[in-house]
């Protein structure tokens, strides 16, 4: 367990000359007091002392305290070294930012060493990083979609759209729904909610409040071998979002990280 060894230590470290100061990672800038000080008391260190005793007993603080006291401890110095900025002021303060880029840097360290020692907990295990690996990635998720629209259509699912045939943006949308339906093999019929048809569809009729949705456009999975209904889309989409829709719903919206 990591005792009160940071003060002794920051002190006994070599003055540092003619560095810059370093960046905060963790603190936030000093607050200006309303009445300064003249000299600020810097807060005590911890007692390791239980004094209910006649005789002292130690104990051990945990990390969360620990830190805490650090920060407490770091915050005293800095405020020293801007109220009384003298050369010694500045000096702890520039040696304790030093022990904290130690500390990250060792950090950092560790978490490389651990990616090694369970692989499972690293990113790139499953989503290469590398440009030419990304790509061949991004062939296989792209397969995996089209498979996931070519299953459902051979379980007989088709699909819906649903618009209002007088909006422009429902308008814009149609070609790329059907386009969409021919290339991937699925069927394919447009409902018009308000009595309006668009004949960039190459099948469809008027809902005749026979089909009620949220909003619209909305492009709805339907499979009437088994009379389930499942939403898929509502409002403008991409072909490949909507690609990405199908193993959504093909998978159950597992999760995909």
């Amino acid at each position: 367990m990591l005792k009160y060894f940071i003060l002794p230590l920051l002190l006994l470290t070599q003055t540092v000359s003619a560095e810059t100061a370093q960046g905060w990672r963790w603190y936030n800038e000093p607050r200006t007091p309303q009445q300064p000080q003249a000299q600020p008391t810097p807060p005590p260190q911890p007692t390791m002392t239980m004094t209910q005793t006649p005789e002292p007993t130690t104990r051990n603080m945990t990390a969360t305290e620990q830190m805490e006291w650090f920060h407490r401890y770091m915050a005293e110095a800095q405020n020293e070294a801007m109220i009384n900025p003298s050369v010694d002021n500045v000096i702890t303060f520039m040696k304790i930012s030093r022990f904290i880029d130690g500390k990250t840097t060792d950090f950092g360290m560790a978490w490389k060493k651990a990616l090694l020692v369970d692989p499972e907990l690293s990113y790139r295990t499953k989503y290469p990083t590398e440009s030419l690996a990304r790509k061949t990635h991004n062939a296989m998720t792209v397969k995996a979609k089209e498979q996931a629209v070519v299953t459902m259509a051979e379980q007989g699912y088709g699909l819906f759209f649903m618009y209002n045939g007088k909006s422009p943006l429902d308008a814009q949308l149609a070609p790329s729904v059907q386009a969409f339906a021919d290339q991937y093999g699925i069927g394919l019929l447009g409902l018009s909610m308000d009595g309006e048809l668009l004949t960039t569809l190459n099948s469809t009729r008027n809902n005749d409040g026979k089909l009620n949705v949220l909003s619209v456009p909305a492009l709805i999975l339907v499979n009437p071998k088994t009379n389930e209904i499942k939403p898929l889309a509502y409002g403008f989409i991409s072909q490949d979002e909507l690609l990405g829709r199908f193993l959504n719903v093909a998978t159950d919206y597992a999760p995909d990280f």
